[in-house]
Order: C-alpha cells, then structure tokens, then sequence
C-alpha cells in the first residue's frame, strides 16, 4: 500500500484528503504543523507528501526547501496542494526547486487521486 503524508494546518481539509484517499486504497498519514511534518519524516516512510503551501509559521516552501536540503529527506516526492494562485511561471519555477506539482484548492476527489497515481507509478 503507498503511502502518503497530508501536510496542512487545516484539520478539516486533511481529514477530508485522508478519507478521500483511504476509501481508494492509499495509506494516509497527516500533520497538522510543520514541526508534525518533521517528526513523521524522519521516523516514517512515504511514497509522497502532499504539502499545503499557506500556513503559518512556516510555509510550505520553507518546508520543501529544508526537506530538499537534507540529505535523508531529500528523496521525498513532494506535490502542493493550495488555494494560492500561482502562476504557471511560479508553478514552473517550484518545479525547479523539487516539487512534482501543484494542485489547486478546492479540489475534487477525481483530480487528488489523478495526481496520486501519476506520481506513485
């Protein structure tokens, strides 16, 4: 079973992407903090992380460009997730930092799990 780490400040919004992927097969860890993220990383195994670019304290950039940076954690497939409105020339240039994507808030089931499995093979 893949398995997939949520990452988003929202309660609501990863309870819903947890239920949306398990009811299709996926196991689904979440955090509801960046320091959560952190703590589930390096004690955990995951397939890809799907990370909210907007929340406080630290961001989502801030967290893919430390994971990015370490050396045990760098191999992590990253997609955001966000209500943010990138640009396709911002999207692009996140592409170069590491991530795979970035999916647009809201969402529907179908385009989360069309994501989950271009990425997971």
């Amino acid at each position: 079973m893949k398995r997939i780490l949520v990452v988003d400040d929202d309660k609501t919004i990863t309870d819903l992407v947890k239920l949306m992927l398990e009811t299709s097969g996926y196991g689904c860890t979440v955090a509801n903090s960046a320091k959560d993220c952190f703590d589930l990383l390096h004690d955990n195994k995951f397939e890809l992380i799907l990370l909210d670019v907007a929340m406080p304290e630290v961001t989502g950039i801030d967290v893919m460009q430390k994971i990015k940076q370490d050396p045990v954690l760098n191999n992590n497939k990253i997609v955001f997730f966000t209500a943010s409105s990138f640009t396709d020339m911002q999207i692009e240039d996140l592409k170069k930092q590491g991530i795979l994507d970035c999916i647009k808030k809201p969402f529907s089931k179908a385009r989360l799990l069309e994501a989950m499995e271009r990425y997971l093979d």
